[in-house]
């Protein structure tokens, strides 16, 4: 599947078309509409589905990019806002999973990452991780906090991403969203190598919270396809 994220629009709201009625479906979900500062989606903001490099030798599974109230300032930073949009069509000019680059240390984005990535950037340094992991988000829009809802038709080409790496045997760690990834890719189920965090509440790529922590610190070690 081509990639879609192409065709962003340069103004927000950043919906991309063919998500258009999913989005303005989620809105309307009763759940939403309860509670729109909770589970709203911040369309203001550039999507995130994805972070890194595609054809890297770890692959993470997460939920949607959350929101902070930070992120407002965060995305409108030039540096920032060209990473993100580089990120959407693969074509990131500094480190590829670009939440962790030093650059962004201001950003909650990067400060949420780092604590989550912080033990294999200490095994293995910042370089291996950052052009080693891969992150595949359920959901591409920011929100508080996650509602399901109507599939994004755009989660097609991410999905078809992880489809390909898990192809390529690439080794996969399931941070949050279970379920959800199990519905979608029903291939996960039967992976051999797939892994899911021991506290997916606390989602760190800890020794304490994976139990195949070791096999990611030799994969981020050994050079990429």
């Amino acid at each position: 599947m081509d990639n879609p994220w192409g065709s962003l629009p340069k103004r927000r709201p950043y919906v991309l078309p063919m998500d258009r009625d999913a989005v303005a479906a989620h809105a309307r979900r009763p759940q939403v509409m309860r509670a729109t500062d909770k589970f709203g989606l911040h369309t203001e903001l550039l999507p995130v589905p994805f972070i890194g490099n595609p054809k890297a030798r770890v692959i993470i599974l997460n939920l949607n990019p959350g929101f902070s109230d930070r992120d407002a300032g965060d995305f409108s930073t030039t540096a920032f806002r060209k990473a993100t949009i580089q990120n959407l069509t693969h074509e990131v000019e500094g480190p590829a999973f670009f939440a962790i680059d030093p650059e962004f240390k201001a950003t909650s984005t990067y400060e949420w990452w780092w604590a989550k990535l912080r033990w294999l950037i200490d095994d293995v340094g910042l370089d291996a991780v950052a052009d080693g992991i891969f992150c595949v988000q359920a959901y591409p829009y920011h929100s508080r906090e996650f509602a399901k809802g109507p599939d994004a038709p755009s989660q097609r080409y991410t999905n078809s991403i992880l489809l390909e790496q898990i192809r390529r045997r690439a080794l996969v760690v399931g941070m949050r969203a279970r379920r959800d990834w199990e519905a979608a890719i029903p291939r996960l189920q039967s992976y051999g190598a797939v892994h899911w965090l021991n506290n997916p509440r606390n989602p760190t790529l800890s020794p304490g919270n994976l139990d195949c922590y070791a096999d990611v610190v030799a994969a981020l070690r050994r050079r990429r396809h």
